[in-house]
Parts: structure tokens; C-alpha cells; sequence
């Protein structure tokens, strides 16, 4: 049987834990755990260097560059490793000779275009030594092959998915119901959300963490909830009229390359309709007009526009929300992400 290793960016095991016992969704885990299924040894690694209490300042930005060095010689019974770590770690495993490492492209984009050339020269370099590199957007892997130069073959896209039984609608989008902003991203637009939304007459609820309301003043209809856990923001999701997902034009320099995926499928898991600032890194979850509105990024009167248009007319709503968790079936579960990593991961280790 292959042996595979996750290691992720952030520690993983918690979680794990919790989606065992139905207390948190799967969709972090990006597939590891349904890849047994599929006649893959798949397990959850910690780097060494970060097992321990979260390290703080230098020692923090040691750890956490140094570990990609390191981890070739953990994992020593692994024939591929699948990870967000590309900095180093594909670098170190082809000195090693082993093991293969399968890229999965979080913000690698993003990441290139703020570093130093000398930076983007060892970036380039790590992700020729990798086996495979894994995009979760078409547009996100166009973007990355003009920035490395790296062989079309070897980069691949594959959709994103998510935990459709955690997350799955309890009834239609109530007429009454709240306005939902969910993220943490730091490509989200809070502000033009705030703008779009003052005096809406609708109570409206934020879902993100501190560091997103830096320097932002909010109207009074808009409540904010901090790093809520998967229970409460399931329960949020559920009496939500309709959710939002404002995010900056891409050209904006920090975030995820695909900032708002994992929340577009959220929303439209549980059932409820997803008013969306267009990205071209969500234009394979999206079908404009049918699964969600989109609309052009950082202009609150638009966004207030659609607003009132999808509260407003409750069959709209419904049919958008339906429409959503159908699309989330056909091919956004994390089932069919492994199913569609299995083959890449098979193919990386030979």
C-alpha cells in the first residue's frame, strides 16, 4: 500500500480528533482521511520542530522556515508527502532522495509576487523538485505557470472540497434571516461590506477575527463574532438570509491566491444563497446567476444592490441556495477531493 504524509502549514491533530467524534467538518484536512478508502496509507505528520507550544518571535521564524529541512529525514517510511510547504521542503526531500513531495498551492501566488527576487529564484527552484504542484483554481494555476516558468505537466488543478454532511441545510433561507460575512482571510473586504450594508434595515453579523477589524468602523446593524468555533458557525449559516463573500481585487498583495473558496462552499452546502465578489480563482465553484450573484469587487452600491435584490424576493433565495448544495454534491465534497488526489499522489511516488 502507498504511504503517504500530510503535513500541513498549521497543526492538524486537534482536528482530526474532533471530526472523528462529528464535533468539526473534514474540509481541513483536504482529503487525508477518505484516502484510506482508495488504498492509500495516508496519516497526519507534526513537524518536529513544531510540536511543541507555539514559538514566539525570532525563534517562531526559525522554526517555522527550518522545519521544511528536517522533515525529509522524519518521515522516513513515507513514499510521497502531501503539503502546503514549498519553500524548502522539495528542495531538502530531492537531496534526500525521498520522499516525493506533491505541492498543495494555498497562497503560492501571492507569496511570489511579494518576495524578493532572490526569494522567488529559491521558490522556483524548490517547486521544480517537486513531484507534482496542486492548484485549486484553473485561473490560480495559469497564474502560477507565467510566474515560475514551471512544466505545464507537472502542475495540476484539482476543485476544492468540503464536508457536505457537516455542513447541509436545515430547511430554506428564513425571510427574516440575517446577513452572514464569513472569513479570515486577509484578502477579505470588510470595508466595502460595511459601506454596502449601512442602513440596510437587516441585522447583519461578521464572522472574522480581530486582526480583520483593524482601523475598520462598522455600522450599528452589524454585529461581529471572533474565531467562533465550527458548531456556532454552522448554527450562524443556518439562520443566515443570505451569505456574503467580499473580497479585494486580486491584484491586492496579501491573503490566500483564492480567498473566499472554502466559505462560498460552505454557504452553499448548508442551502443558503452566496452573494460573491468576482475572482477568477472562483470561477470553477461558482455558476453566475444560478449557484450565487457575483458581483465586481470593491463597490459597495453593487454589492448593496444585489443585497436587496436576493432578500428580497424569497423564491430567488431558495432557488440560489438549492441550486448551491446540488453543485456541492456533483463535485465539491472532500470525498471527491481525495478521489482526485489519489491518482496524482500514485503517480508522484513512482
Amino acid at each position: 500500500m502507498l504511504r503517504a504524509a500530510y503535513v500541513y502549514a498549521n497543526p492538524r491533530g486537534a482536528l482530526a480528533e474532533a471530526v472523528v467524534r462529528g464535533d468539526a467538518p473534514d474540509t481541513g484536512l483536504l482529503g487525508q482521511n477518505h484516502l484510506g478508502e482508495l488504498g492509500i496509507d495516508a496519516r497526519i505528520h507534526e513537524p518536529a520542530l513544531r510540536r511543541r507550544e507555539r514559538a514566539r518571535g525570532l525563534r517562531h521564524r526559525l522554526t517555522w522556515n527550518a522545519r521544511e529541512l528536517t522533515l525529509p529525514w522524519e518521515l522516513r517510511d513515507a513514499d510521497v508527502v502531501c503539503t502546503p510547504l514549498a519553500g524548502l521542503l522539495p528542495l531538502a526531500a530531492r537531496l534526500r532522495r525521498r520522499p516525493r513531495v506533491v505541492v498543495l498551492n494555498i497562497s503560492l501566488c501571492t507569496t511570489f509576487d511579494r518576495s524578493s527576487r532572490a526569494r522567488q529564484r529559491l521558490l522556483s527552484a524548490s517547486l521544480r523538485s517537486a513531484a507534482r504542484i496542486v492548484c485549486f483554481a484553473s485561473a490560480q494555476r495559469e497564474r502560477l505557470l507565467e510566474q515560475t516558468g514551471l512544466p505545464p505537466e507537472r502542475v495540476e488543478t484539482v476543485v476544492l472540497g468540503l464536508d457536505e454532511r457537516f455542513y447541509r441545510p436545515a430547511g430554506p433561507p428564513a425571510a427574516d434571516g440575517y446577513v452572514l460575512a464569513v472569513g479570515r482571510d486577509l484578502a477579505r473586504d470588510y470595508a466595502t461590506f460595511a459601506r454596502a450594508v449601512d442602513g440596510l434595515g437587516r441585522r447583519t453579523v461578521l464572522v472574522a477575527s480581530a486582526r480583520n477589524l483593524e482601523g475598520l468602523t462598522l455600522p450599528r446593524n452589524v454585529e461581529t463574532r471572533i474565531d467562533v468555533g465550527y458548531g456556532e458557525l454552522r448554527e450562524l449559516y443556518a439562520g443566515a438570509g443570505c451569505v456574503v463573500v467580499p473580497t479585494r481585487r486580486e491584484d491586492f498583495p496579501l491573503g490566500a491566491d483564492c480567498s473566499g473558496q472554502t466559505v462560498l462552499l460552505d454557504a452553499m452546502a448548508m442551502g443558503r444563497p452566496v452573494v460573491l465578489s468576482e475572482r477568477s480563482t472562483l470561477a470553477d465553484y461558482v455558476r453566475p446567476g444560478v449557484t450565487a450573484v457575483t458581483v465586481p469587487p470593491e463597490e459597495p452600491r453593487v454589492l448593496r444592490d444585489a443585497l436587496e435584490r436576493v432578500l428580497g424576493d424569497n423564491a430567488l433565495a431558495a432557488e440560489l441556495g438549492a441550486a448551491g448544495r446540488r453543485l456541492v454534491e456533483e463535485r465539491h465534497t472532500t470525498r471527491q477531493l481525495a478521489a482526485a488526489l489519489a491518482p496524482l499522489l500514485r503517480a508522484a511516488a513512482v
